[in-house]
C-alpha cells in the first residue's frame, strides 16, 4: 500500500518536471540532462517515475528551470 503510494507521486512528480522543461525551456531531454549533469536515460526515468531522484538532483532540476524545489511538489 505504501509503495503505491509512493510510486504515485514519483509519477506525478516526473510528470511535474516534464511539464515545467516543455513549458519553460526548449530543451531535450538529452540537453536538460546536460543542464543538470544527468544522463539522457536518467532523465526519461525520472520524468516517467521510475526512479527516486536524490534531493541534490532535484535541487539542480530546479534551478535549470528557474523555479524553488517546492514547485516539482506542487499539483
Amino acid at each position: 500500500m505504501e509503495n503505491d503510494s509512493q510510486d504515485k507521486e514519483l509519477i506525478k512528480l516526473g510528470l511535474t518536471i516534464r511539464k515545467l522543461r516543455e513549458k519553460t525551456t526548449s530543451f531535450s531531454q538529452e540537453k536538460f540532462g546536460l543542464e543538470v549533469d544527468l544522463s539522457e536515460n536518467q532523465i526519461r526515468r525520472i520524468e516517467k517515475g521510475q526512479t527516486n531522484p536524490t534531493v541534490k538532483s532535484l535541487l539542480k532540476i530546479a534551478k535549470v528551470l528557474n523555479v524553488d524545489i517546492k514547485i516539482l511538489f506542487e499539483d
